[in-house]
């Protein structure tokens, strides 16, 4: 029993032509413009700004002064660390997991240059989110979506009552009007007066076919514990997200699938299934590369993908 289309897509790049602004101020606090003849000591940052490139760098010795993050010593010591993409950018950096941070409300806006039908929002702490596509700068309103990200999760009158508030930390839209010049807007709000937007994701998504009921989501868990004397101490990181899907799809369908397999080989792609389930939605979004892609036929109607995700 299938129950909804699996839908990926590779992000558009957001070159400094396709990003029209943001509440997010370049450069943001605790990220100066580098200076050549200023002195930074261990840990503190700085942003390189030029045309398509916003990059932050952290000093890794004291007393660095003279060293350009962009030209790396031929001798030790490395003076300087590329961080992530400034504060502004990293919403549009796929293959990082730090999230911008901005105060609330938090609005960017964006346009693509091409024609797209989907947004995703990953790594979302906000309590509400808004999306709204207009065709052209000005132009109608063709698309908008507003959801409240807060939610219990409750089933029991006692939990109804008084389990915490947690966020939803992802918004989907594969409905969006292709319209010729998209223009995006993105607003989180958050009464804590502060956002957070991991990925901020558009493109041309495409049908891998239906998922079946067996789905398996899990995380790869890299925090180290170390026992000493009868006391664990505990190191904890990031997990690492992986996510199964057996799909069906029609055999007419196939070339096309394949087709965007070799598109998005070595890629970060926005992969999301069981979007008319809302339990299960979120656990089925995630961006990164497919670790197996792999095709096998039923019959001549149908063919078989197992899907394997590993998030990034």
């Amino acid at each position: 029993m299938t129950t909804a289309f699996v839908k990926a897509f590779i992000p558009i790049e957001i070159t400094d032509v396709r990003f029209i602004s943001s509440t997010i101020l370049e450069p943001a606090a605790g990220e100066p413009i580098f200076s050549i003849g200023g002195t930074y000591n261990e840990f503190d940052q700085v942003s390189v700004v030029s045309a398509n490139s916003h990059l932050l760098y952290e000093s890794l010795i004291d007393t660095n002064t003279g060293n350009d993050p962009t030209t790396p010593p031929a001798t030790p010591p490395i003076p300087w660390k590329l961080k992530s993409y400034t504060n502004r950018y990293r919403m549009f950096e796929y293959n990082n997991g730090l999230p911008s941070t901005g105060a609330s409300p938090l609005t960017t806006v964006i346009r693509p240059g091409t024609r797209i039908n989907a947004i995703s929002l990953l790594g979302v702490r906000a309590s509400t989110a808004s999306l709204t596509v207009q065709d052209g700068i000005g132009g109608p309103v063709v698309f908008s979506l507003n959801q409240d990200l807060l939610a219990r999760h409750a089933m029991t009158p006692y939990e109804i009552a008084f389990a915490p508030f947690v966020y939803d930390n992802v918004v989907t839209a594969f409905d969006v009007p292709p319209v010729i010049d998209p223009v995006v807007t993105m607003t989180l709000t958050d009464s804590s007066g502060t956002c957070d937007i991991g990925r901020f994701a558009v493109g041309m998504a495409a049908d891998m076919g239906e998922v079946d009921w067996g789905s398996v989501r899990e995380d790869e868990n890299y925090s180290s514990i170390t026992y000493e004397a009868g006391f664990a101490k505990f190191d904890p990181v990031p997990s690492i997200p992986v996510l199964e899907l057996p799909i069906e799809i029609d055999t007419v369908r196939v070339n096309r699938a394949r087709q965007f397999k070799e598109q998005a080989n070595g890629k970060a792609v926005v992969w999301s299934a069981m979007n008319g389930i809302d339990t299960l939605r979120e656990m089925h979004v995630l961006i990164g590369p497919y670790q197996r892609f792999r095709f096998s036929t039923l019959n001549h109607r149908l063919a078989k993908i197992d899907l394997t995700i590993k998030g990034i």
